[in-house]
């Protein structure tokens, strides 16, 4: 649902996997993923790190060149056809493929199909061919129903945006407590168990200043590191 930190999820899971990877980012520009990139690497929140963009540009790219696996494209609303190009634009400098292409949202694909439920449907159809095809691994951010009936916190397989669910193998959703903490759940999972209904939902750690989600632990430490490092004129 909204506000559910969806897309820190999958940059956090992008960078973990280090994972050669073309990123359609329709939801959050340049500068967005970079201070919260910036923000992760360093450990101060995106307030400061957003600034840091406009102040110390050198010193940012630096930092953000250990992410140089992710080829981003930031356009808003990219058709089919520009998903394609942009793969096949990959192969032609890379000589393959990418291994993961993520598409954050999926709804703001492009598509001439008519209602969104069809454009949904036909973009589903088109990732599995572009997953054979090409052998990448495709990576979804897409939105769960905004209703009353939507199970919290973590919304259940039915509730997902558009009954989109028959073609993944995998679907995870994420959602937010009374209390604020975030939780996650397997619904569907071709090769192992899953839970359809979203019961067997379990907690995840959350800094949304500085955009990092990891294992949850019962005691999380502070995070200890500095913008500034030594040696290299200061860093």
């Amino acid at each position: 649902m909204p506000g559910s930190h969806k897309t820190r999820i999958m940059l956090n899971a992008v960078v973990n996997m280090g994972a050669s990877t073309l990123a359609f980012s329709t939801d959050s520009d340049q500068d967005t993923v970079s201070s919260r990139l910036l923000a992760k690497a360093s450990g101060h929140p995106t307030t400061v790190t957003e600034g840091w963009l406009r102040s110390e540009p050198a010193k940012c790219a630096k930092i953000l060149a250990q992410y140089d696996f992710i080829r981003w494209d930031f356009r808003p609303d990219p058709t089919l056809d520009d998903i394609w190009h942009g793969l096949y634009a990959y192969h032609e400098t890379e000589g393959r493929y990418p291994d993961q292409t993520v598409i954050d949202i999926a709804s703001d694909v492009g598509h001439d199909t008519g209602d969104e439920w069809g454009s949904l449907r036909d973009l589903m159809r088109q990732a599995k061919v572009i997953a054979r095809e090409t052998g990448t691994h495709l990576l979804l951010v897409h939105h769960a129903a905004d209703s009353e009936r939507t199970k919290k916190p973590c919304p259940r397989r039915s509730d997902i945006h558009g009954k989109i669910a028959a073609i993944p193998e995998l679907i995870v959703t994420c959602g937010m407590t009374n209390t604020g903490d975030l939780h996650v759940a397997c619904v569907k999972n071709r090769h192992a168990k899953a839970d359809a209904d979203a019961n067997n939902h379990f907690p995840m750690n959350l800094n949304a200043e500085t955009s990092l989600v990891s294992d949850y632990v019962s005691q999380p430490h502070a995070y200890a590191g500095s913008w500034t490092q030594p040696g290299e004129d200061g860093w």
